[in-house]
């Protein structure tokens, strides 16, 4: 029997007289590995980060053709504040978050205070008013100068905001990604460290 060598482990096996040999040298393989344990985690990172940020640019262009014509300039600016963010990638793991930002305080905020992402998503239930509408005619000292009626805040009637259904544009954007993400982490590291 003869002798072979198999390079990339340093491993020579030789048989003769019916015995085997076998001679492994594993340096190399170690070495592979600790590259692997200090840079899987950045990898898999950017993996993550890269579905992600392809699903943000679709769930843009969601919020854009799925909003009614009256929460446009809403959709427009939970769509325009969309990112991707890479949180930890150190050792094995990695942690990337996609949303509205800032992120931390749960995404863009109206000019009245409420959390536009959020109501986009979920949508928001009717409600009273905390104050009521009564309509005036306008006069030349007031208003447009017009006979068209205008309106001032007054006691009086019960006034009601008609609520909406939410789009669920983010759970869209999870349903889609999620599946997309084991695939691309497994790509990476096989680019990354075959």
């Amino acid at each position: 029997m003869t002798s072979k060598k198999f390079p990339n482990l340093n491993t020579t096996i030789s048989g003769r007289d019916f015995n085997i040999s076998t001679k492994w040298d594993f340096g190399q393989v170690d070495r592979a590995l600790n590259k692997m344990e200090r840079d899987a985690g950045k990898s898999m990172a950017n993996a993550i980060k890269e579905v992600l940020r392809r699903e943000m640019g679709n769930a843009q262009s969601d919020i854009n053709s799925s909003v009614r014509p009256r929460h446009r300039i809403m959709g427009q600016r939970v769509a325009d504040s969309l990112a991707v963010e890479t949180l930890g990638d150190a050792g094995s793991e990695a942690e990337v978050r996609a949303g509205s930002d800032p992120m931390d305080d749960f995404g863009v905020e109206g000019s009245r205070g409420g959390k536009l992402a959020l109501i986009l998503e979920f949508g928001i239930r009717d409600f009273q008013y905390p104050f009521t509408f009564k309509t005036i005619k306008n006069s030349p000292s007031w208003g447009s100068g017009g006979s068209e009626g205008g309106f001032i805040n007054t006691k009086g009637g019960n006034m009601t905001y008609k609520g909406f259904d939410g789009i669920g544009w983010l759970d869209k954007a999870y349903n889609k990604s999620v599946p997309q993400i084991e695939q691309a982490i497994l790509q990476a590291l096989a680019e990354d460290f075959a």
